[in-house]
């Protein structure tokens, strides 16, 4: 399993719900709602790595 999987089994959901969450080396780097402005600004700083990029889900489950 990736340090960032790991890292994100491991994160407090219930702190970001609703939100994008972006973990490079198995760190949170960024979080939000704006996930362009986000990857924008992770992209600049993170340059010649690939972020781990996901939306932590709210309170409402959609089953499909």
């Amino acid at each position: 399993m990736s340090k960032n999987l790991e890292a994100y089994l491991r994160l407090n959901k219930a702190r970001y719900k609703d939100q994008y969450v972006v973990l490079v080396d198995g760190k949170l780097v960024a979080k939000g709602k704006a996930i362009e402005k986000i990857l924008r600004n992770v992209r600049k700083s993170y340059p010649r790595k690939v972020p781990f990029v996901a939306k932590v889900p709210g309170d409402e489950v959609l089953v499909l």
